[in-house]
């Protein structure tokens, strides 16, 4: 197991190397990669975790495009954002059918 750690941040580090802008670390206890960006990165980037650190990269270089190519109003409506991105949030009524809010007051 110790040699299973030592590669994984290893692996972090060097990946870290390539994403500039972004924390990258190799959790021991979950034994997955993670990574988080700092200050410099696009807004809408978010924390990422994978597996390997190759599937890492790919996480992370899909929220940076998806965040510098943000969806238009049009994308949004139709549901067609880019990965990592949300489409338009359904009514918390089509979410639950049981759902039924009233005030507190209204109830009989």
């Amino acid at each position: 197991m110790a040699n299973e750690v030592t590669e994984g941040k290893a692996a972090a580090r060097e990946l870290a190397a390539r994403l500039p802008g972004w924390a990258v670390w190799y959790g021991e206890h979950t034994g997955r990669f993670w990574a988080m960006p700092r200050a410099s990165a696009p807004a809408g980037a978010r924390l990422a975790e994978a597996d390997t650190a190759e599937e890492l990269e790919g996480a992370v270089r899909e929220l940076v495009t998806a965040a510098q190519n943000p969806a238009t109003p049009a994308q949004q409506a139709q549901g067609t954002a880019m990965p990592g991105q949300q489409g338009p949030r359904p009514e918390q009524s089509q979410m639950d059918p049981q759902y039924n809010r009233q005030p507190v007051g209204a109830r009989h």
